[in-house]
């Protein structure tokens, strides 16, 4: 099988769990009840209308945290595997190992979502873990296989990436563990609901530790991973400025990662590293998504490249600056009056870091989604990348009012009629919605022709 076919795969995949999990939102309530699935989930922190933190009963707050991990999941290794299949298309890497990570990543979505929504029984959860392992077989033996290869800085800057993914997954797989031990499991999962609340108070648990450098790490090396193929794709221009680029970029990633790793060790005292770590990768990618080639604004790379460009600007003005304001304001009021861990809105920092986590992931996919685009020289290509674009630029920057600008007061069921989402947020994921959808039929039509 090509990668092509890999990578429609991915999408499709992508698509499916995605529309899944959109479909589980309380917006579509009324939808779910007419075709007949349950109108509330098992442990769900909604109910009748009112969003809890988290579920005041432990054993479905349990139930709860149990498929958020889950479904996370199985949307990080399907963008991975896409990611992947972009990877073994762009360097024409042998496909055997892609076949081996669609087995993989299988076996995790199967899993995850059986064991969360349908039987929860061990066998779904072994099938889920069965499948992490497999898939990060597969990405070990292309990492082995561009090893190989002669490289340039910017390859370098991949495998780099690669090799800190795959660490940050052996962390992963120690924090899995942990369940195996009663004790051990009953006080994570104590940490993991007093998170939700207030970080602070699970800074003790050592296992929660090590998740929260896990989770940190991954997503933001899964950025740099795509951003640098992308970049690849587009061919550099060469030059002083260009190296400097790329050498801030690997530094960037490579402190960050290790430092987010190291909070398993010593706590919120790494982010005296992460923090200026980040700043360098994120500083380094933007310079280096000035540093590609021109081409026709109407082109599929010419969708990309300012893709890559407005993204990384974004990042820059809609997760990095709002990210230091509420940092700034956690335990005085800088910005936010009262502080932003005051108990009066105790909710206000978890729905920050929902909706962070959201932009970073809608990221990934959206820029993986204009790669794949680049196979095709279509000018319906273009369109359908720049519509895909302009939804996801306009979620991306408003969900942050959303965000923040809420008054601080007790929390109050999920205002679903806000202005902000009503008529910026949602119009916006809907445009964006619009894009995925015809770049999917395009994609398709481009492999039912042979191209």
């Amino acid at each position: 099988m090509r990668a092509e076919h890999h990578m429609l795969i991915a999408f499709t995949l992508a698509v499916i769990i995605i529309g899944f999990g959109v479909l589980l939102s309380p917006p579509f309530k009324d939808f779910r009840k007419a075709v007949g699935l349950p109108e509330e989930l098992p442990g769900s922190r909604y109910s009748n209308g009112v969003a809890e933190i988290i579920n005041p009963d432990p054993d479905m707050a349990e139930f709860y945290l149990t498929r958020v991990a889950h479904y996370y999941h199985a949307v990080f290794i399907i963008l991975m595997y896409g990611t992947v299949a972009l990877i073994v298309r762009q360097y024409r890497l042998n496909t055997d190992a892609l076949n081996l990570m669609l087995i993989g990543a299988l076996m995790v979505a199967i899993g995850a979502i059986t064991y969360s929504y349908i039987d929860h029984t061990f066998f779904w959860h072994g099938l889920f873990i069965a499948g992490l392992a497999v898939a990060f077989s597969a990405s070990l033996l292309v990492l082995f296989e561009l090893l190989r290869r002669e490289k340039s800085l910017l390859d370098w800057a991949i495998i780099i990436a690669g090799i800190l993914l795959l660490g940050g997954a052996l962390i992963g797989g120690w924090v899995g563990s942990s369940f195996i031990d009663h004790t051990t499991a009953e006080s994570f999962l104590e940490a993991k609901i007093q998170s939700r609340f207030n970080p602070d108070l699970a800074e003790e648990n050592e296992v929660w530790r090590a998740m929260t450098g896990h989770l940190h790490a991954m997503i933001a090396l899964s950025l740099a991973l795509v951003f640098l193929v992308s970049v690849k794709i587009l061919e550099l221009k060469p030059g002083k400025w260009t190296k400097i680029s790329v050498y801030a970029v690997i530094f960037g990633e490579t402190v960050m990662a290790l430092a987010s790793y190291s909070v398993w060790f010593f706590g919120k005292i790494a982010h005296l590293i992460i923090t200026p770590a980040a700043l360098a990768l994120i500083f380094g990618t933007l310079m280096l998504s000035f540093r590609t080639a021109n081409y026709e604004i109407r082109s599929p790379k010419g969708v990309l490249n300012w893709g890559l460009k407005l993204g990384n600007l974004w990042i820059w003005a809609f997760v990095a600056a709002p990210g230091a304001i509420v940092a700034i304001s956690l335990r005085k009021p800088r910005f936010f009056n009262p502080e932003f861990r005051a108990e009066v809105w105790d909710w206000a920092e978890l729905a920050y870091n929902i909706g962070h986590w959201h932009i970073l992931l809608v990221f990934w996919g959206a820029v993986l989604l204009l790669a794949y685009l680049t196979l095709t020289e279509s000018k319906i290509a273009s369109i359908a990348g720049w519509i895909t674009m302009a939804g996801l630029l306009l979620a991306t920057s408003t969900v942050n009012l959303y965000m923040l600008a809420n008054p601080a007061q007790p929390y109050t069921p999920n205002p679903y009629n806000n202005f902000w989402l009503q008529y910026f947020v949602e119009p916006g994921l809907g445009l964006m919605s619009i894009g995925v959808i015809l770049s999917y039929y395009i994609f398709t039509s481009m492999l039912r022709r042979g191209v």
